[in-house]
Protein backbone atom coordinates (compact mmCIF):
# COMPACT_ATOMS: atom_id res chain seq x y z
CA UNK A 1 0.00 0.00 0.00
CA UNK A 2 1.50 3.35 -0.75
CA UNK A 3 0.63 7.11 0.57
CA UNK A 4 -1.85 7.54 -2.35
CA UNK A 5 -4.13 4.51 -1.26
CA UNK A 6 -4.57 6.35 2.32
CA UNK A 7 -3.92 9.84 1.97
CA UNK A 8 -7.20 12.56 2.41
CA UNK A 9 -6.99 14.31 -1.13
CA UNK A 10 -10.65 15.68 -0.66
CA UNK A 11 -10.38 17.30 2.96
CA UNK A 12 -7.42 19.73 2.32
CA UNK A 13 -7.53 23.19 2.43
CA UNK A 14 -4.32 25.88 2.31
CA UNK A 15 -3.55 29.35 2.72
CA UNK A 16 -0.91 31.63 1.76
CA UNK A 17 2.01 33.02 4.66
CA UNK A 18 0.42 36.74 4.06
CA UNK A 19 -3.09 35.13 5.34
CA UNK A 20 -3.26 36.01 9.07
CA UNK A 21 -3.49 33.32 12.09
CA UNK A 22 -7.00 34.42 13.19
CA UNK A 23 -7.94 33.09 9.57
CA UNK A 24 -6.14 30.26 9.99
CA UNK A 25 -7.17 29.42 13.09
CA UNK A 26 -10.95 29.92 12.06
CA UNK A 27 -10.30 27.07 9.01
CA UNK A 28 -9.25 24.90 11.48
CA UNK A 29 -12.14 25.25 13.55
CA UNK A 30 -14.53 25.14 10.77
CA UNK A 31 -13.18 22.31 9.11
CA UNK A 32 -12.21 20.47 12.15
CA UNK A 33 -8.50 20.09 11.24
CA UNK A 34 -5.32 20.59 12.85
CA UNK A 35 -2.87 21.85 10.54
CA UNK A 36 -2.97 23.92 7.89
CA UNK A 37 -0.51 23.89 4.64
CA UNK A 38 1.15 27.28 3.52
CA UNK A 39 1.20 27.39 -0.36
CA UNK A 40 2.99 29.93 -2.81
CA UNK A 41 0.80 30.95 -5.73
CA UNK A 42 1.62 28.01 -7.38
CA UNK A 43 0.55 25.62 -5.24
CA UNK A 44 3.88 24.34 -3.81
CA UNK A 45 4.23 23.66 -0.02
CA UNK A 46 5.85 26.06 1.92
CA UNK A 47 5.31 25.27 5.26
CA UNK A 48 2.40 24.40 7.66
CA UNK A 49 0.63 26.28 10.58
CA UNK A 50 -0.27 23.76 13.46
CA UNK A 51 -2.92 23.96 16.34
CA UNK A 52 0.39 23.94 18.43
CA UNK A 53 2.22 26.55 16.26
CA UNK A 54 -1.07 28.85 17.16
CA UNK A 55 -1.03 28.02 21.05
CA UNK A 56 3.12 28.35 21.26
CA UNK A 57 3.82 31.07 19.17
CA UNK A 58 0.56 32.90 19.36
CA UNK A 59 -1.37 32.27 22.12
CA UNK A 60 1.25 31.69 25.16
CA UNK A 61 3.20 34.70 23.86
CA UNK A 62 0.68 37.12 23.81
CA UNK A 63 1.14 37.83 20.09
CA UNK A 64 -1.81 39.71 18.29
CA UNK A 65 -4.12 37.51 16.11
CA UNK A 66 -3.27 40.01 13.31
CA UNK A 67 -0.08 38.17 12.87
CA UNK A 68 0.94 36.86 9.42
CA UNK A 69 1.21 33.00 9.16
CA UNK A 70 4.56 33.50 7.40
CA UNK A 71 5.97 34.49 11.48
CA UNK A 72 4.91 31.25 12.93
CA UNK A 73 4.27 28.98 10.62
CA UNK A 74 6.70 25.43 10.90
CA UNK A 75 9.19 24.84 8.29
CA UNK A 76 10.82 23.11 6.18
CA UNK A 77 8.07 20.89 6.80
CA UNK A 78 8.30 16.76 6.18
CA UNK A 79 6.81 15.34 3.20
CA UNK A 80 5.80 11.86 1.48
CA UNK A 81 5.71 11.27 -2.27
CA UNK A 82 2.44 9.62 -3.12
CA UNK A 83 4.39 6.47 -4.04
CA UNK A 84 5.58 6.49 -0.58
CA UNK A 85 5.25 3.15 1.51
CA UNK A 86 3.25 2.81 4.70
CA UNK A 87 6.56 1.79 6.21
CA UNK A 88 8.45 5.19 4.93
CA UNK A 89 5.31 7.23 6.10
CA UNK A 90 5.17 5.31 9.84
CA UNK A 91 8.82 6.11 9.82
CA UNK A 92 8.82 9.93 9.42
CA UNK A 93 5.70 10.25 12.20
CA UNK A 94 7.98 8.37 14.13
CA UNK A 95 11.08 9.83 14.46
CA UNK A 96 9.67 13.71 13.92
CA UNK A 97 6.88 13.12 15.96
CA UNK A 98 4.10 13.67 13.05
CA UNK A 99 0.53 13.38 13.41
CA UNK A 100 -0.52 14.67 9.49
CA UNK A 101 1.64 14.32 7.08
CA UNK A 102 1.47 16.24 3.73
CA UNK A 103 1.94 13.94 0.53
CA UNK A 104 3.60 16.20 -2.48
CA UNK A 105 4.31 15.68 -6.13
CA UNK A 106 8.17 16.28 -7.54
CA UNK A 107 7.21 20.03 -7.43
CA UNK A 108 6.17 20.40 -4.03
CA UNK A 109 2.56 20.80 -5.09
CA UNK A 110 0.18 19.61 -1.99
CA UNK A 111 -1.57 16.37 -2.92
CA UNK A 112 -3.37 15.93 0.32
CA UNK A 113 -2.46 14.66 3.65
CA UNK A 114 -1.93 11.41 6.00
CA UNK A 115 -2.91 11.80 9.42
CA UNK A 116 -2.99 8.67 12.11
CA UNK A 117 -6.60 8.28 11.44
CA UNK A 118 -5.90 7.82 7.89
CA UNK A 119 -3.20 5.19 9.07
CA UNK A 120 -5.78 3.24 11.70
CA UNK A 121 -8.55 3.13 8.95
CA UNK A 122 -6.44 1.15 6.14
CA UNK A 123 -4.99 -1.53 8.97
CA UNK A 124 -5.66 -4.70 7.43
CA UNK A 125 -3.81 -7.20 10.07
CA UNK A 126 -1.74 -7.88 13.35
CA UNK A 127 1.57 -6.39 11.92
CA UNK A 128 -0.19 -3.32 10.59
CA UNK A 129 -1.81 -2.74 14.15
CA UNK A 130 0.97 -3.00 15.71
CA UNK A 131 3.38 -0.58 14.16
CA UNK A 132 0.25 2.26 14.03
CA UNK A 133 0.33 1.34 17.52
CA UNK A 134 4.29 2.48 17.56
CA UNK A 135 3.77 5.07 15.57
CA UNK A 136 1.06 6.49 17.72
CA UNK A 137 2.93 6.16 21.26
CA UNK A 138 6.21 7.98 19.86
CA UNK A 139 3.74 11.01 18.56
CA UNK A 140 2.15 11.22 21.52
CA UNK A 141 4.50 10.58 24.59
CA UNK A 142 6.39 13.03 26.08
CA UNK A 143 9.00 14.80 24.36
CA UNK A 144 12.31 14.27 24.83
CA UNK A 145 14.94 17.43 25.21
Amino acid sequence: MKARDVMSAHRVWACAETSNVRNVAEMMADHNVGSIPVLDDEGRLEGIVTDRDLCCHVIAMGRSSTLLVREIMSEPVQTVHPDASLEEIESLMRQYRIRRLPVVDDDMRLQGFISIGDLACHCAGPTEEHELVSVLEKVSGPARL
